[in-house]
């Protein structure tokens, strides 16, 4: 099999990475600056997270495989978007269908680089402990970062702890996919609830 092009480099360059630096993700990044955390970022932060955390939970884990789950795990949000957990019902609802359209076109344009694809899938199988420890880490990071964001996003969006609790149930089932990271989870949920001073608070009429 001929190895790819520069040409073929490139396109991957122009039309994937580059965009995935664009997709902006619904979590500004904790701190002062306030700055909106992109898709590279997080798979980024993804990635170290789960590779350092992964020996130490596990040693049976394949940290190999967690890595590469972790980076391409967001990849199909270039053409799919990011589905923020707050977002509409009706694009809550096309989440599935945008991203399945979104790896057929990718499975079009790079066909040869057949790793993206099949990392890709695999992750979304599930049917490994890596990927499931992959997924319900991705759940986990968000909402340390909720945590570690002390609020500034929920009381400028007018979020109460209720809503917050409403829209986190799907949320939370699948930080469950890996038990380890399940506790965690909860850990990080229940910091959530006992700082009711980090939500909107809505006052009688």
């Amino acid at each position: 099999m001929p190895h790819p092009t520069h040409n073929q480099i490139e396109d991957l360059l122009r039309k994937l990475v580059l965009p995935f630096y664009h997709i902006k993700r619904d979590n500004p990044l904790p701190g002062d600056d306030r700055r909106w955390e992109n898709d590279a970022e997080h798979s980024w932060s993804l990635a170290l997270l789960a590779c350092s955390l992964a020996p130490e939970v596990d040693p049976a884990l394949d940290v190999g495989k967690i890595c590469q789950f972790a980076t391409a795990h967001d990849l199909v949000e270039v053409y799919a978007d990011d589905t923020s957990t707050f977002a509409s019902q009706e694009h809550l609802a096309s989440k599935v269908e945008r991203e399945e359209q979104a790896l057929e076109r990718i499975t079009k344009e790079f066909a040869h680089f057949p790793w993206i694809i099949q990392t890709i899938e695999a992750y979304e199988r599930k049917d490994t402990d890596e990927a499931k420890f992959v997924y319900a880490l991705d759940k986990y990071i968000a909402c340390a970062f909720d945590f570690m964001d002390e609020g500034k996003l929920f009381l400028e969006r007018k979020v109460t702890l209720a809503n917050y609790n409403k829209s986190l149930e799907a949320h939370r089932t699948k930080a469950h996919s890996h038990p380890i990271i399940a506790k965690y989870y909860e850990e990080v949920r229940a910091l959530l609830d006992a700082h009711p001073e980090y939500f909107h608070q809505e006052t009688a009429s």
